[in-house]
């Protein structure tokens, strides 16, 4: 799985950083950081569960998305996906949350990328190519969300890479790369189709 991340060599929550709170996502830890200086300081970190979601592609080629609303945001595009349960790995996550939100099963799930959100944070986002979708059951979502399937021609999703709409931002940057760079658009179509 390619590693993107651009925001340097983001290093660990340090082992003796003692954690100050924990919501229900979210917990902040702190620790004393010695500076170039000598000095301390304390410096604090987010922890929060891994995520991971999957773009799927359909037998037809037409590329799966979901349009996404919950109470705390209006609508937006983005993959099927959610956090990475306690002894679940990203791959089976990936999976997991795309037969819950939409009700397809995966024939072939291919890793694509993987980034750090913040370096203030511990929280990193599998993402995924689901090949060969098979519509198995009615989607099981739960009471904060409001989904619905939505598909795009290879194009389509290509020109999502304008939409403020489209929520995963390294997607975006990716797609618009694949506009750009007609050797990035064949590397995403190889990716997509296989």
């Amino acid at each position: 799985m390619e590693i993107l991340d651009d925001l340097g060599k983001t290093k660990p929550i340090p082992k003796e950083a003692t954690k100050v709170f924990q919501g229900e996502i979210f917990s902040t830890w702190q620790w004393q950081q010695k500076l170039y200086d000598g000095s301390y300081a304390t410096f604090e970190s987010l922890r929060r569960p891994d995520t991971a979601h999957t773009v799927g592609v359909l037998p037809s080629g037409e590329i799966l998305l979901i349009e996404d609303e919950q109470p705390n945001r209006g609508v937006v595009l983005t993959p099927p996906g959610g956090v990475v349960d306690e002894g679940e790995t990203p791959a089976e996550a990936a999976s997991r949350e795309m037969l819950e939100e939409t009700g397809y099963a995966i024939g072939q799930l291919v890793p694509w990328h993987v980034y750090q959100a913040s370096t203030k944070m511990d929280w990193k986002i599998y993402a995924y190519v689901g090949r060969g979708l098979t519509k198995v059951s009615e989607p099981t979502l739960e009471p904060g969300e409001k989904v619905s399937v939505r598909t795009f021609s290879f194009e389509e999703f290509l020109e999502l890479g304008h939409s403020s709409l489209l929520r995963d931002r390294i997607i975006r940057i990716l797609l618009l790369e694949a506009l750009l760079d007609t050797k990035k658009r064949q590397e995403l179509k190889d990716l997509f189709y296989g």
